[in-house]
């Protein structure tokens, strides 16, 4: 079979090469801090694919562009790092920090900011691994600032991603900080929500909103989405609704749990598939949401999303 070029057979010395053709070793510093990088840019990567916040996306995907020609600076190709690079990053440092600090910080506030805040372990590392080269005049002093500012940037990304600020592009209209029902604009933005979201990973969903009396208040089909998640995202939002629980967490209840024996019926749609939850104000359920269009995981995902979105939305 032909050689894919992808493998030379050169690397199981424990040699690899730099730009300019000079054998090190694996487990070289240098080549340690380069892997290190290129860890860091695949964590924010990982952020990247779960945000939903355009801005947000393409911060990170200038900084991993930047990466690219960082990682090749330390191969021995051109310098990549100005003193102005450092500027740039202290100004979007400055634009996602927040406004206060209230001291150490738990990770895991939702999936994007637990994964920036890895991304943020993973550049100290990095760091960590500079400053030693620095010493010996193998990493230049303006590229290990820069690597020490990112790990600030980061953080500061991950504290705006915790705190998921609505997008422009939601915003449909004001809500009043003591509103304890579901109106047809909260409804409007909680699925335009959950559409963005489906659609950053590529998937054509079915939005379902009921109120609280299993009344359906809106329904919305992506292009190309299944024609049969028309009814089963209804069916949903139904089942949560009237269950007052996740449909996940109603199919496992119907198992010898709470609901033991309870099994979907024609007559009054309950759907034990996941993807259905209810939507909550005030400690109070005011509706249901229902999405069908990709896996279990994904539709619970999704739905979940917009759960947590709405309980954001309120908080601003």
């Amino acid at each position: 079979m032909e050689n894919s070029g992808l493998y030379t057979g050169y690397g199981d010395k424990g040699y690899t090469m730099t730009l300019k053709n000079k054998h090190v070793h694996k487990s070289d510093d240098l080549i340690n801090l380069i892997g290190t990088v290129d860890e860091y840019s695949c964590a924010l990567g990982i952020a990247k694919a779960q945000s939903a916040d355009e801005d947000l996306k393409k911060d990170i995907t200038a900084l991993q562009k930047k990466l690219i020609s960082i990682m090749g600076e330390l191969a021995g190709g051109d310098v990549s790092v100005t003193k102005e690079c450092v500027n740039v990053v202290e100004e979007m440092t400055d634009r996602y920090a927040p406004k206060s600090f209230d001291g150490f910080t738990l990770p895991g506030e939702n999936i994007v900011s637990a994964q920036l805040d890895f991304a943020r372990c993973v550049i100290r590392r990095a760091e960590r691994i500079a400053a030693k080269l620095l010493q010996s005049g193998r990493v230049k002093p303006d590229t290990f600032t820069y690597i020490n500012r990112l790990s600030d940037l980061t953080y500061a990304m991950a504290r705006y991603a915790a705190i998921e600020k609505k997008p422009q592009s939601f915003s449909i209209g004001a809500v009043s900080d003591k509103i304890d029902t579901l109106s047809l604009d909260l409804a409007k933005e909680i699925s335009l929500a959950v559409e963005k979201r489906a659609e950053a990973m590529n998937k054509k969903v079915v939005v379902a909103v009921l109120d609280a009396g299993a009344n359906l208040m809106l329904l919305h089909s992506m292009p190309d989405a299944y024609i049969a998640s028309l009814q089963i995202a209804q069916d949903k939002a139904y089942t949560a609704v009237s269950l007052k629980m996740p449909t996940h967490i109603a199919l496992k209840e119907s198992r010898g749990g709470s609901l033991d024996g309870l099994v979907p019926t024609d007559n009054n749609h309950l759907m034990l598939l996941g993807g259905g939850v209810p939507l909550i104000i005030n400690n109070k359920v005011v509706g249901g949401l229902g999405v069908s269009g990709g896996t279990a995981e994904e539709d619970i995902a999704f739905a979940e999303f917009g759960a947590m979105y709405l309980e954001r939305r309120l908080s601003l």
